[in-house]
């Protein structure tokens, strides 16, 4: 995957470890549901801006070519990194239903942040 395809996976990661803490700090439900909210608002313009250097709309960012250079330490090494293939932003790898991951994922965050508005808005009645 390209960088931001492992960016988009950041949102999924923190979800599943604040639905953990909403379990032990249950008090805090309604601030947690917001958060969550947010995060996913994130990936879906994330998710957005992907799809448009997919689409061509937009041009790859430095993101789409960083990689993690704190440990090179020779010239040969960083030769080699240079001379590897990365994969570009552009390219859409893996596809279902005729949909690129990155569009599925602009989907699935419109859905959660929809659902997430509903139980944030809802939550008074819910509790009750």
């Amino acid at each position: 995957p390209c960088n931001l395809c492992l960016i988009e996976r950041i949102p999924y990661g923190l979800s599943i470890f604040l639905i953990t803490i909403n379990f032990i700090f249950i008090k805090y439900e309604k601030f947690i549901i917001l958060l969550l909210t947010l995060i996913f608002i994130f990936s879906f313009f994330l998710s957005i801006y992907h799809f448009g250097i997919e689409q061509g709309f937009f041009e790859e960012s430095a993101v789409c070519g960083i990689k993690n250079g704190s440990n090179i330490i020779t010239k040969e090494e960083l030769l080699k990194l240079l001379s590897e293939k990365t994969i570009s932003c552009k390219d859409v790898t893996f596809r279902i239903f005729g949909l690129s991951l990155t569009s599925i994922n602009i989907i699935l965050s419109l859905i959660i942040i929809i659902v997430l508005i509903n139980i944030f808005i809802t939550y008074e009645k819910i509790k009750s």
